[in-house]
């Protein structure tokens, strides 16, 4: 799924590109000669040794081999953010079968793929879903998932979509996972699985079906919504794809993959994106360090004052408030977004989107049934433009 929306930005930012910037009419500059080295160095193939991987642990259950053929290709390109995302979904998936001995050992090499990743490029939409990886890894997530109770054939069905998928096997996938859905169909992940097997062949309005009716099993699966996005695009509906970006988010505003596509699309369709990402370090330069103290100062007065009868955004509010006005002089850029956000009237929306914890997650799936418009209004006005 990765490769497949890295393409697709590429091809928007194609699309959208003026003529002359396609075509100037100016005769092409003549090639720069090829030098030919004397001798040839051949990279090993990283797509084939991928390949070799996922059939060795899906297919064969060979997890010994796999893991040969993963650490090769990161060998290989060790620069190549994409190849070590997968093996760290390799790891990931091995902590939780593994003896529970070694459990810790592969998350932490889990782990540290996926911090390698967002350091490197930490805007990329790889970046985004290595987010999502290690939010994973550190516990329960806060936004719940709508949750489906199906019967044993149903999950061995899509048990064996799902090998047939990581391999490649994008036809035989989709029967199984067409088995696993007519056998469970409030699996609303099941129904975005046979959507995305159809995407794989081409047949993009197979996949529109399929993703509009996760929809209607649950209208708040986030992955549905990243995904419809990309068919969208593809049925060249570019306004469709924006919007389901921003639903995406809308459903769980923890969900990296999400934004970091989001803000992909944002850049090639002509978007401003205002997004800021919190730095609570009280260290020199951050801007917003006296914000920060102000806000958390609030916080613990809030909750003793509130104890009992506020709720997680009555006092995320006070809080919030009491850092605009220790900011008003000079905020960083953490709290001149919140500031913006309160001018335009989204003050709460800001919050949900942006000091989401523990607290305050069991509100959000209430507030968004009441406010999912006004939620996603906050982001396409003050975040996109």
């Amino acid at each position: 799924m990765i490769r497949r929306i890295l393409l697709l930005l590429a091809a928007l930012t194609f699309a959208s590109a003026p003529a002359s910037a396609v075509a100037t009419g100016k005769k092409p500059a003549p090639a720069a000669p090829v030098l030919e080295p004397t001798l040839a160095f051949e990279r090993p193939d990283t797509t084939e040794l991928l390949r070799q991987a996922k059939e060795l642990w899906l297919l064969k259950e060979d997890f010994s081999g796999a893991l040969a053929k993963f650490n090769a290709a990161v060998a290989a390109d060790p620069d190549d953010n994409e190849v070590r995302l997968h093996r760290a979904h390799f790891f990931e998936v091995l902590s939780q079968i593994v003896i529970p001995g070694d459990r810790t050992k592969f998350e932490a090499l889990a782990r540290s793929d996926f911090e390698r990743i967002v350091a490197t490029d930490p805007e990329s939409l790889i970046a985004g879903v290595a987010r999502d990886g290690l939010m994973r890894l550190s516990g329960a997530p806060l936004i719940e998932v709508k949750p489906a109770s199906c019967p044993q054939p149903a999950a061995s069905a899509h048990a064996r979509a799902n090998a047939l998928y990581g391999a490649q096997k994008f036809a035989e996938a989709a029967v199984e996972y067409g088995r696993a859905t007519a056998a469970c169909p409030e699996a609303a992940s099941w129904w975005v699985d046979l959507a995305d097997s159809f995407y794989e062949m081409d047949d993009y309005q197979q996949a529109k079906t399929n993703f509009t009716k996760a929809l209607s099993v649950d209208r708040w699966n986030r992955e549905a919504h990243r995904f419809f996005a990309d068919t969208y695009v593809q049925l060249g509906d570019h306004e469709a794809a924006m919007r389901q970006l921003v639903l995406a988010v809308v459903s769980d505003p923890t969900y990296e993959a999400g934004w970091s596509a989001l803000r992909g699309y944002a850049g090639v369709l002509g978007f401003k994106w205002k997004r800021v990402y919190g730095d609570r370090r009280l260290v020199p330069g951050n801007a917003d360090g006296d914000a920060w103290i102000a806000y958390a100062e609030a916080k613990a007065k809030a909750r003793a004052e509130l104890v009992g009868s506020g709720s997680a955004l009555a006092i995320e509010r006070k809080a919030v408030k009491a850092a605009l006005k220790t900011a008003s002089s000079g905020p960083g850029p953490f709290w001149s977004m919140m500031a913006r956000a309160e001018q335009a009237g989204f003050l709460d929306e800001a919050i949900f989107f942006h000091l989401l914890d523990a607290a305050l997650a069991p509100e959000y799936p209430a507030f968004r049934e009441a406010n999912a418009e006004r939620l996603a209004s906050y982001l396409e006005t003050v975040i996109l433009r």
